[in-house]
């Protein structure tokens, strides 16, 4: 398994990547900085400066993360598709590295939510007997190539078991 050769993602995935983070974590910072200047002003549980200080804090550390974690997932997201088998490979924190075999899948689907959209991107959901595994961050014709190729070689995998179960009558 050492040998293979992963694809990597299209450059536009770390754009896909920061909006997707800066629209989740501005509502963490909204909630935060609410909470802070209530906790402050109208509670007064801590002082107005603590809380500007825990606000500034959230907001550096948002500011980190929409512009350095998607880098560095791109460099780490990569993904290889055979006949036999698929592989992702992702992660910031933790690399998780999720490998399925062919012919234990059960469905496959293309998504694209609004900022994939944006960017001419999808996503190949793939779900097999011992869970889900996920493409992400595909041009949309890559996405429905991988998508027809896993489905060309089920059919082969079941045509095949089918012929062997007669046979075998």
């Amino acid at each position: 398994m050492e040998n293979i050769e992963y694809k990597r993602v299209d450059k536009k995935a770390k754009s896909v990547m920061r909006l997707t983070a800066l629209f989740l974590n501005l509502i963490l910072f909204i909630v935060v900085a609410a909470v802070a200047l209530i906790l402050s002003a109208a509670a007064e549980v801590i002082p107005m400066g603590v809380a500007i200080a825990i606000i500034v804090v959230v907001l550096a550390l948002l500011v980190a993360y929409v512009i350095i974690a998607p880098e560095i997932r791109y460099r780490r997201y990569r993904y290889y598709v055979d006949d036999d088998m698929l592989i992702v490979v992702e992660g910031l924190f933790f690399i998780t590295k999720s490998i399925a075999p062919i012919e234990r899948i059960h469905q496959i689907a293309i998504n694209r939510g609004p900022i994939d959209r944006m960017f001419g991107m999808s996503n190949v959901d793939i779900t097999t007997a011992g869970g889900e595994v996920r493409i992400a961050f595909l041009e949309d014709s890559v996405a429905e190539e991988i998508a027809d190729k896993l489905k060309t070689r089920i059919n082969t995998i079941v045509k095949a078991e089918k012929e062997m179960a007669a046979e075998g009558e």
